[in-house]
């Protein structure tokens, strides 16, 4: 009785990564929004929505994650100039699953957070002796 009460939970361990790897990579995530603590100014305005700030035609406003079967990670964005961060000789991002986080090769300590159909990045950043933390919130589609 015990090898098969441990058989079934082998086997409904191993289903869950499947399906929650298959809910990562059968979705695009396109960004809904984006905060930063404390308030930044950009021109003449301050505030904590990030996305506000830079536009809604902006690369942070149009951007989309995806993630391949093959373990391959990819972002794009179609605002205004996003075209000039891509490097077509870069060598690929890998992206790995550790129960709800997602880790990306090119930003191992930033991983993204798994939580039912949205995807949550927190990082940091310094400027002129201000440490800012963006928290991005990508929706499944």
């Amino acid at each position: 009785m015990r090898i098969i009460l441990l058989m079934l939970a082998i086997c409904l361990t191993i289903s869950c990564k499947k399906d929650l790897d298959k809910k990562l990579t059968s979705k695009e995530w396109k960004i809904e929004s984006t905060s930063v603590t404390p308030a930044i100014t950009i021109g003449s305005k301050s505030s904590t929505n990030y996305l506000e700030l830079m536009g809604s035609a902006s690369c942070e406003a149009t951007t989309t994650l995806y993630f391949s079967e093959e373990g391959v990670f990819s972002s794009s964005a179609n605002g205004a100039l996003c075209d000039l961060f891509y490097n077509p000789n870069s060598k690929p991002i890998i992206w790995t699953r550790e129960e709800n986080q997602i880790k990306i090769s090119s930003q191992p300590n930033s991983p993204y957070i798994l939580n039912g159909n949205k995807l949550t990045q927190t990082t940091t950043t310094a400027s002129g002796g201000i440490v800012y933390t963006f928290v991005r919130v990508y929706k499944a589609k």
